[in-house]
């Protein structure tokens, strides 16, 4: 079963959210039961234990030892007064979104003649918002396309960089692995020690990375060891299905003092909270030095979607962009 956000689907989901946030259920055939005694009566002809095991596969619901567990989502709109069932639909469109959306949505413009005509009948209740909704969820999509293919290049930038290291004979730990609270990804342990926060680039987008606050912070609190380095792949890696030196174009880095000429100061106006999109000038960076190993080799990117700038266009973890 979709998701697809048809009136009757929306108010059944909003039932087994009320459900969930009353009282624990234990399995989804005692919530879809809890759901279905709560409902007005002519409601109590949804096929609310359907509508649960949907919830269960699109990872909107989870059946654990301990009872059913929901996600934020269902229980925010339990919370919600006024404009619940179409926050039902936002939610539903962003957990399974239509296989036409992306033909549908493009260039900031919703092309209805993309859309089966059952689907648009379901959705009708959502008019005028519709396209506005749609929207947004094909922005969502894209969004969650790009990160997950953002860490696929990220992490095999740093593969890349810990094997350079190791080659040189240095002792490292790729802390990034552990947790994202270090501040930086790679970590040398003898002299001298360095802390290197890493970016993957492609071609179209080297020189640019998103940088969180954290990451800057850490940066400024070791400005002679820390560093950010950008390792640039060759196009042919994104197209590769296996990845090995000859698709590294360049490892280059930049210095905690960079960073500090580029970040402007806080003001009572404008705070920088989580993360910003810096472009140094090609003057500031400088070589790594860094070569992986001859035999170097990890996976490669083929078959993830591209950033909208390498894929002509224009484009966590946040440490990780290309």
């Amino acid at each position: 079963m979709r998701l697809l956000p048809s009136h009757g689907l929306s108010f059944g989901v909003l039932l087994l959210a009320h459900a969930a946030v009353r009282a624990p259920r234990y399995d989804t055939e005692k919530w879809a039961r809890a759901a279905t005694e709560q409902a007005p009566f002519w409601a109590r002809s949804l096929d609310l234990r359907t509508i649960a095991r949907t919830l269960v596969l699109h990872g909107l619901a989870e059946e654990t030892d301990d009872g059913i567990q929901t996600a934020e989502q269902l229980c925010a709109l339990a919370l919600q007064d006024y404009g619940a069932p179409k926050a039902t639909a936002r939610v539903l469109l962003a957990a399974s979104p239509p296989s036409w959306l992306a033909l549908a949505v493009r260039s900031g413009v919703v092309v209805r003649d993309y859309i089966p005509s059952a689907d648009l009948a379901a959705l009708a209740w959502l008019e005028p918002d519709l396209d506005a909704l749609l929207f947004d969820a094909a922005v969502q999509r894209r969004n969650a396309e790009e990160e997950a293919w953002r860490e696929r290049v990220g992490a095999a930038a740093e593969a890349v960089v810990v094997s350079a290291l190791r080659r040189a004979g240095r002792q490292v730990a790729q802390v990034s692995l552990v947790s994202d609270a270090y501040g930086y990804d790679v970590e040398v342990f003898d002299s001298p020690p360095k802390q290197i926060e890493v970016k993957g680039a492609g071609p179209e987008t080297r020189g640019g990375f998103h940088l969180t606050r954290h990451e800057f912070e850490t940066s400024q609190r070791r400005p002679d060891s820390w560093r950010l380095v950008q390792v640039v792949f060759h196009p042919s890696a994104f197209t590769a299905d296996v990845l090995d030196p000859s698709h590294i174009v360049d490892v280059l880095q930049l210095t905690p003092r960079v960073l500090r000429d580029l970040v402007p100061e806080d003001t009572r106006a404008f705070v920088w909270d989580q993360s910003a999109l810096l472009t140094p000038p090609t003057t500031a960076w400088e070589s790594a030095g860094l070569k992986p190993a001859p035999d170097f080799s990890v996976p490669g990117l083929r078959g993830r979607i591209l950033p909208r700038q390498e894929a002509g266009r224009r484009p966590r973890r946040d440490q990780t962009h290309a």
